[in-house]
């Protein structure tokens, strides 16, 4: 008994459909869904405000339409840092908690209001990051929000 393969049923589907959608895409014209466009960042150079020695870098992206603020924060010369935050340069009031970006937790703070984001991206200037420590609680390394 000899057996012949034949594209049929399933298989015959499958490759009309790759060749339908190879053609459709390569004349489909490309626009970006409003979730793959960019997201703002700003950044901050963190000198010593407590930590004499103490230096480093916040990359934050702010996701005004979803309410997150995201960071990613390097440091040297201080000791593990166990909290960090976006502070109001006016009043030193913590606007965003960045926490888990410098105790291996989540990068993301969420649930931030549309406005607190906006009066960010509005006058970055007016807001600065700040990494504290068990040996500097009140700050180890800080820095002034800035445009890239």
């Amino acid at each position: 008994m000899t057996m012949t393969l034949r594209p049929t049923g399933l298989l015959a589907l499958g490759a009309s459909l790759v060749l339908l959608m190879s053609g459709a895409l390569a004349s489909a014209p490309v626009h970006a869904s409003p979730a793959a466009r960019a997201v703002p960042r700003l950044e901050a150079k963190l000198r010593p405000s407590g930590d004499p020695d103490g230096s480093g870098k916040a990359s934050i992206s702010l996701d005004k339409p979803h309410g997150r603020v995201c960071a990613t924060i390097t440091w040297k010369g201080i000791a593990t840092p166990d909290a960090a935050h976006i502070h109001r340069g006016s009043d030193g009031s913590i606007v965003v908690d960045l926490t888990g970006s410098v105790t291996h937790g989540s990068k993301c703070a969420t649930g931030v209001s549309k406005k607190v984001i906006a009066g960010i991206l509005a006058h970055p200037k007016s807001y600065y990051v700040n990494v504290h420590n068990p040996t500097f609680p009140a700050g180890a390394i800080q820095g002034t929000l800035h445009r890239p």
